[in-house]
């Protein structure tokens, strides 16, 4: 019995020494700090700085933001005539800064991808060797065969991404080509989670042109063997992007 309230107590221990910020509910009488709220991601950070206002009743401009609060809090009740004249106290204003710095964070974040995207892109197609070189580090690539052919595949995918293109929902980013030459099926993307980034480059089927059932039959030259995926993982380290990571299957 003994051993059984040990455990619970651990485990009640645990859970708040980790526990992340759920709403904005003590907001107005506690000031959170940088650990409160590591796990957040950027839009959570926007929705609870969004809640101190909130809270007063302020009339949001944004129309989803208003239905946001609307739809989930049964407090929010927007009053017109007040939504101008809203006290924020200490706590409160704290608070608001804490969440923008972090928001802000991130959002540097996010720039600073694409910028390194950028970057990438042009030293891959300049063969910049140097450049290269300190970007595949990490992996210690001991194979000049194995470096070239990543360079081969890098610039391949690169060059297929419109990257002013990418948009962003939150802390992710998305960049897909899907096209059909007639005889394979390949998807070419780029992908960004926090500050991780993938590119992809997958012959994934036979074109539309031929049917399962005809695929391989007489007319057609098509090979399974040659359906083949490859990514690449790229993460930020002291603000410039790093190959950590590279697998293949086919």
């Amino acid at each position: 019995m003994t051993k059984k309230i040990a455990l619970l107590f651990l485990v009640f221990i645990t859970q708040n020494l980790f526990a992340q910020i759920q709403d904005c509910a003590e907001c107005s009488s506690k000031i959170y700090t940088d650990k409160d709220i590591k796990g957040l991601t950027l839009l959570e950070l926007k929705l609870l700085r969004n809640e101190i206002f909130a809270r007063h009743q302020y009339v949001f401009e944004n129309d989803r933001l208003s239905a946001y609060f609307l739809e989930k809090y049964e407090w929010y009740k927007p009053n017109i005539q007040n939504s101008t004249r809203i006290q924020l106290n200490s706590n409160e204003k704290e608070n608001i800064a804490l969440f923008k710095k972090h928001e802000a964070q991130k959002e540097t974040l996010k720039k600073t991808i694409m910028v390194e995207l950028m970057g990438l892109k042009k030293t891959i197609n300049e063969l910049n060797d140097p450049k290269i070189d300190d970007i595949f580090e990490p992996l210690h690539i001991q194979s000049s065969a194995y470096r070239d052919a990543i360079i081969f595949e890098l610039k391949m995918i690169l060059n297929k991404i419109d990257l002013k293109s990418i948009h962003w929902y939150n802390e992710t980013g998305l960049y897909k080509v899907t096209t059909d030459n007639g005889y394979i099926i390949n998807e070419t993307s780029v992908s960004i989670v926090g500050d991780k980034v993938t590119l992809y480059y997958n012959d994934s089927t036979h074109s539309e042109l031929m049917s399962d059932e005809t695929v391989f039959s007489f007319g057609s030259s098509y090979e399974s063997i040659e359906e083949h995926a490859t990514w690449y993982t790229f993460t930020i380290v002291d603000g410039h992007l790093k190959l950590i990571d590279q697998k293949s299957a086919g």
